[in-house]
């Protein structure tokens, strides 16, 4: 409900408005000849990727894949629309009520540029830097020092068209979303006006290495790379290159990335509301 609340208002012309899984009665509502024709549509050879990874010999794994694959027909060529959306010009306030939740929460969200773009990188280490550890810059103050949220994250939602960058918090009992949305906004602009610290960015480099090397050290790992790097970002050797991605990016690009992306005039302000507050206004 969370990201379908963002994304209700984060786009208006392309679907990533809706959910990605789809809703249920939509799905009650489709005959079984549209589920067929779907899956004879994007279920294709050519619209998948096979990975192997692990200790095998080479030729013989070509031999079990043409066997138990080649007589899979290729598909038809999906053709995707390409969707622009409009920039976002002045902040969106909304609010959102969820029967399912007892506690308020706030939301920022920015729509940010596809998950392949460099920029999308700056991001991730920018949300790393403000939710990533108790010692991040969001984490220790509003929940350390402050005390003013239960929860706090950032990240970066990438996606192949746009992405979205989300601020998600909890606030404590007696803390109101607006001096939160404060005090996230404070650490946003000093992130805009000020070149974060030497020591910081050597801390913020160690943890995207961290990150990379964690994530490609079993054989499920290196696979489940590979599928992503040839899938949706059409060059494999990524899992060799995109550390240094990460460590060319500089302080400069940081501060850049933080002044185009993250504007208070360019995103959506969400109350995320249990539902008897509705009723009770």
């Amino acid at each position: 409900h969370i990201i379908e609340a963002i994304k209700k208002y984060l786009f208006v012309k392309h679907p990533y408005r809706h959910t990605t899984i789809g809703k249920m009665e939509d799905l009650d509502a489709a005959s079984l000849d549209e589920f067929i024709a779907f899956n004879k549509k994007f279920y294709i050879p050519n619209n998948a990727v096979l990975v192997v990874s692990g200790d095998f010999e080479k030729k013989k794994a070509k031999e079990w894949i043409k066997k138990y694959f080649e007589n899979i027909p290729r598909g038809k060529e999906i053709k995707r629309a390409h969707i622009v959306e409009d920039p976002i010009k002045e902040e969106i306030k909304a609010k959102f009520y969820d029967k399912n939740i007892q506690l308020p929460a706030l939301l920022l969200a920015y729509r940010t540029p596809k998950m392949t773009s460099h920029d999308a990188y700056v991001l991730d280490m920018i949300s790393t830097l403000l939710s990533s550890g108790e010692s991040s810059r969001l984490y220790k103050r509003l929940v350390d020092e402050e005390k003013k949220a239960m929860q706090i994250y950032a990240f970066n939602m990438g996606q192949e068209d746009y992405s979205a960058y989300v601020v998600f918090a909890i606030p404590m009992g007696g803390v109101s979303l607006q001096d939160i949305q404060n005090s996230i906004d404070d650490e946003i602009t000093k992130l805009q006006t000020e070149l974060i610290s030497e020591r910081e960015f050597q801390k913020l480099q160690n943890k995207m290495e961290k990150n990379f090397v964690n994530s490609n050290s079993t054989s499920e790992g290196i696979a489940h790379s590979l599928a992503n790097y040839y899938m949706l970002y059409g060059n494999t050797n990524l899992i060799n290159d995109e550390i240094k991605i990460y460590r060319s990016i500089t302080r400069e690009e940081i501060r850049k990335a933080a002044q185009k992306y993250l504007s208070r005039n360019s995103r959506v302000s969400l109350e995320y509301l249990p539902e008897q507050r509705e009723q009770e206004k």
